[in-house]
């Protein structure tokens, strides 16, 4: 992946911060915590071809596991944030190798039940999780000199660590053992004639993007303080199809974009409740039938166009 790429988040990263705007500056930690599981949806739907309807459940297991480490065990956030994130790679891996035993609508169903599976655990083991209740007083990440529960601060850390997670799924992408991802989204069939293991690979891929999505909920959870069962259930799942649909599904650029677009619309959307998800799901069949590449592409395609048409025609 190219550096100029990272160009979006530099202009967030300095512009921003100007604006002097409280209200800017959460939403903008919003989109930065939201394009980490919408960057792992994109590797395992876009590039690997695999169908997931649950990736709330890393979000809210990496929003859980980091917290509880920290509350329960009195690990530094530091510490708890990567190993919550290992453990929920584990756990995504060991699933795969039985989720992806399974083809077309039988695996959306699969991935489905996994994320209302996860989505009624959060609820119902209260000893742990604290039910319904949620927990609270997570601390936030320390660092001498800096206070990292301010916005202010806390913006800088969001935004770096997604363009670092950027950057490295951009180079994965382009690497050797993204001609595999790729080749696997294609043709199965044609993967494993060519020697790739097919099998694996899907384990590989499928625990990274938890990975991913483990390490925005982490960074979540150390964000805001408290954490409850709501933000991690199926409705979330299907706003993420929506960020990476809008940016396009093999589109690692159009990720970010996607995910400002559904954030910002949100906003308005919020008097709604649960009702949201309505609105998204709609969007989500729009898009699907009407612009499969992604809005953003269609909309470029449709002002190339129109360029053509009222370019004037030589000679």
């Amino acid at each position: 992946m190219s550096l100029w790429r990272l160009l979006p988040f530099a202009l967030v990263l300095a512009v921003v911060p100007l604006l002097d705007s409280s209200y800017l500056t959460s939403v903008a930690i919003i989109i930065a915590l939201h394009a980490l599981p919408a960057l792992g949806l994109s590797l395992v739907m876009g590039f690997a071809g695999q169908i997931s309807l649950g990736h709330a459940a890393f979000y809210g297991l990496g929003a859980y596991g980091s917290a509880l480490l920290a509350l329960r065990l009195g690990l530094s956030p530091w510490l708890a944030t990567p190993a919550a994130i290992a453990v929920t790679g584990l756990v995504a891996y060991g699933l795969g190798w039985s989720i992806f035993r399974l083809r077309g609508h039988h695996l959306a169903l699969g991935t489905l039940g996994l994320g209302i599976v996860a989505s009624i655990g959060f609820v119902e083991l209260r000893g742990v999780t604290g039910g319904s209740i949620g927990l609270s007083a997570i601390p936030s990440y320390p660092l001498p000199g800096l206070d990292l529960a301010a916005d202010q601060s806390f913006f800088f850390l969001a935004w770096i660590v997604a363009a670092l997670a950027f950057l490295a799924a951009g180079n994965l992408v382009d690497s050797p053992a993204g001609l595999a991802i790729r080749g696997l989204g294609d043709s199965e069939r044609g993967a494993a004639s060519l020697g790739i293991g097919v099998a694996r690979l899907k384990c590989r891929i499928f625990a990274l993007s938890a990975m991913l999505a483990a390490l925005g909920g982490a960074l979540y959870a150390h964000y805001i303080g408290f954490i409850s069962p709501q933000p991690f259930g199926v409705g979330f799942s299907i706003k993420l199809l929506v960020m990476v649909a809008i940016g396009g599904f093999r589109s690692i650029g159009g990720v970010l974009a996607g995910v400002a677009f559904a954030t910002l619309v949100t906003e308005p959307l919020q008097d709604l409740g649960y009702y949201d998800v309505v609105v998204f799901g709609a969007l989500l069949v729009v898009i699907t039938i009407f612009c499969p590449a992604g809005l953003l592409q269609a909309v470029r395609d449709g002002a190339r166009r129109g360029i053509r048409l009222l370019a004037p025609r030589a000679g």
